[in-house]
């Protein structure tokens, strides 16, 4: 991860507001965009750096100036004209086959079929870097658009400014980077983990810890705040103790605040942690439902076949796939505008992780 990618200069943040208002429609052909105060109000930076972002964008033939005018959006080549009907899918994950990516992209295929497009799927080993290099190699090419479901999300901005100035549609799956406007699908992570931490609440349970697995990812913030946001409204306090919010779990430490009885409940920010949990508190002789209620996110096709089948929030990845698809072609045809924020139900799945403590 470059430092470029963290720390953008502002008067790219300039840049890449008018790059995303005109791929937005916000702005269109010949349209007077904002003056150099205006700007400098609306951003909040000053008239120089403003300056230099117009600048850049008049020398890339972006916008034009009339003297005594201001600035004008320039003439764009109409994305209905581009004859391509290639969609580019970037994964960026642990395996290629795992049930989830494997239904989101039959998903995606189902809308692209109806609509006459291909799509072509590039999966690289969640390696920002390459993930990087395969999309700015990418934009090099005829796309119709892009779906990008990145493993890094906040270094990703930096190639998402490179894909506004080819003026690409794209469109990121379940994750996106904070404070930078995108069109994105994803579950509603706040209120599926509400959901199931309510449902530990109503079977007694009050000591329920969190477990995350990629805390840095936007998903698992808002499963996290879900969780907070249930024991706050039952006035129950959460210990930092009951939260584990590494990648390591130091799954002793889990054993001994189980054995103690300080933790009845834990529900993990995925069924990829929930499924390790099973795994190492079995080994270490806990047991589970008995000693410890678990409850996991995304409903996997394993989480079923765990050793003690797995209760988890499910999500429709294939509806995640599906939609994804539909607001980027809506994006190619100019029927959408703005940056758009879909977000999919999700469901409560009770299997056998979970046992009532008596009152």
């Amino acid at each position: 991860m470059s430092n470029k990618d963290l720390a953008q200069p502002k008067y790219q943040m300039v840049k890449d507001y008018v790059l995303s208002q005109i791929e937005n429609q916000e702005f269109t052909k010949d349209d007077r965009i904002p003056s150099e105060s205006e700007f400098s109000k609306l951003l909040d930076v000053s008239s120089i750096t403003v300056r230099k972002a117009l600048s850049e964008l008049v020398n890339e033939g972006v916008i034009y100036r009339v003297r005594g005018k201001g600035s004008f959006v320039a003439s764009q080549p109409a994305i209905s004209e581009k004859t391509s009907n290639l969609v580019a899918f970037v994964i960026s994950g642990v395996d290629l086959y795992d049930s989830s990516y494997m239904q989101i992209m039959r998903g995606i295929q189902s809308f692209l079929g109806k609509h006459g497009c291909k799509l072509i799927v590039e999966f690289v080993e969640n390696d920002f870097e390459q993930e990087r290099e395969l999309v700015l190699g990418l934009i090099q090419t005829e796309l119709r658009g892009l779906l990008i479901y990145s493993s890094d999300p906040e270094a990703a901005k930096g190639y998402l400014g490179e894909i506004r100035k080819k003026s690409i549609p794209f469109v990121m799956l379940d994750r996106s980077p904070s404070g930078y406007p995108v069109n994105v699908v994803t579950c509603n992570n706040h209120d599926g983990a509400y959901e199931a931490v309510e449902y530990l609440i109503q079977q007694g349970h009050r000591r329920i810890g969190f477990a995350a697995y990629d805390y840095h990812l936007s998903p698992e913030v808002e499963r996290y705040n879900g969780y907070c946001n249930a024991m706050s409204n039952a006035a129950i306090p959460v210990p930092d103790s009951l939260l584990f919010l590494d990648k390591e779990l130091d799954y002793a430490e889990l054993a001994r605040l189980i054995q103690s009885g300080e933790l009845t409940a834990l529900f993990c920010a995925n069924d990829k942690r929930a499924l390790e949990v099973i795994e190492e508190l079995t080994a270490l002789d806990i047991r589970i439902p008995e000693q410890i209620s678990l409850m996991g996110f995304d409903d996997f096709e394993s989480s079923k076949f765990a050793k003690v089948a797995l209760s988890t929030v499910k999500q429709y990845f294939d509806v995640l796939g599906y939609e994804s698809a539909k607001l980027l072609l809506e994006l190619t045809e100019g029927s959408s505008y703005g940056s758009k924020k879909v977000m999919l139900p999700t469901s409560l799945v009770l299997r056998d992780t979970i046992k009532p403590i008596q009152g």
